[in-house]
């Protein structure tokens, strides 16, 4: 099968994961037959260890915003080092080798990397399609990728991916086809625009990259929202952040969420939630309104959130904050790194 995952322990929650089951400890409460299939697809696995331990270190979470802008260059170049080793393989293929020539084996440099991927994406939406539009709009988002607060987001960023996501084989993987990533840094080109605003040309060139991110991605991020480094929005597609959002570093962030306002008129107050480091947001959760998420909070599935939620807390359904008091007595103790035994 060829699936990559992190270790063992990560294989056997897929193992249960795919068998629809709530856990792993679970399979003792199933047939022979369940037990046998669960044992097949965890024996497809291939334990190899997680991709960013080829890196030497890795930026922990910790370092997202401590490291400092030498240690960020360093990663950079290690990172793009590495993207040149995986990109020469897609001269194997006549649908990739142009691909990885354009991207990555004719650049100098990550954030060059990183804006000739976007630059090809958004022409392929109707930008930059003119001479000088083109040339304005390469000077635009590949000098906004070299400043050192974007460059340690894109750092970051990828860092997060690897992290988090086993179906992450490698660097390249994410740098040219996750569109998660994508729009997160296409967002962080407007936010440049947005807070450079040297006129309102500035404004509605950031609105424009909003607009054709929306179109491209299925993610609306107004180019006003304030997101730190070391996010990744996983699979992405309805990503909706409002103007005066601000999120922290550490987040991982599924799809369909949204970070939105209540509709109540705030004369230009902020409306948007805050969330704090190291929070993730579930598939489909909602939080509205100018609160705070609090740091390593976890946002259920389809959550609705409209209140404050304390740090390490989860919560689930309309503003449901689990206190471990709603754990069955007969399961205690069988929780990992990846399942919740609630009953709600």
């Amino acid at each position: 099968v060829g699936l990559r995952v992190p270790n063992a322990a990560m294989a056997t929650v897929l193992s249960a994961t795919l068998l629809g089951l709530s856990s792993p400890v679970g399979l003792r409460r199933f047939s022979p037959r369940i037990r046998m299939q669960a044992e097949w697809v965890e024996s497809t696995v291939f334990f190899d260890p997680p991709v960013s331990s080829r890196f030497t270190p890795p930026l922990s979470s910790k370092q997202y915003l401590r490291a400092s802008e030498a240690a960020v260059a360093k990663h950079a170049a290690i990172i793009f080092d590495q993207l040149r080793q995986e990109a020469a393989a897609l001269s194997g293929s006549p649908l990739t080798s142009g691909l990885g020539e354009r991207t990555v084996l004719s650049r100098s440099s990550l954030s060059e990397a990183a804006a000739a991927v976007l630059v090809e994406q958004l022409r392929s939406a109707g930008l930059g399609e003119g001479g000088a539009e083109s040339a304005a709009l390469w000077r635009e988002v590949s000098s906004a990728l070299a400043a050192p607060w974007l460059l340690r987001c894109v750092v970051c960023d990828l860092y997060k991916i690897l992290d988090v996501d086993p179906a992450a084989t490698g660097l390249l993987q994410p740098l040219l086809y996750f569109k998660g990533f994508h729009a997160l840094t296409l967002h962080r080109v407007a936010h440049h625009l947005w807070a450079r605003d040297d006129g309102p040309a500035d404004r509605f060139a950031a609105l424009r990259l909003q607009s054709a991110g929306a179109s491209l991605f299925s993610v609306d991020i107004h180019p006003a929202a304030t997101i730190g480094p070391g996010v990744m929005l996983d699979h992405a597609s309805g990503v909706v952040i409002g103007g005066t959002a601000v999120v922290g570093s550490d987040v991982y962030m599924l799809h369909g969420v949204t970070l939105g306002a209540t509709g109540k008129p705030m004369h230009g107050a902020k409306r948007h939630p805050t969330i704090a480091d190291s929070v993730t947001l579930g598939a489909g959760a909602t939080v509205l309104g100018d609160i705070l998420v609090g740091s390593g909070v976890t946002v259920g599935a389809s959550a609705v959130v409209t209140r404050a939620v304390p740090e390490g807390s989860t919560v689930v359904g309309v503003n449901k904050v689990l206190d471990g008091s709603q754990r069955p007595p007969s399961e205690a103790g069988e929780e990992d790194d990846y399942t919740w035994f609630y009953d709600i």
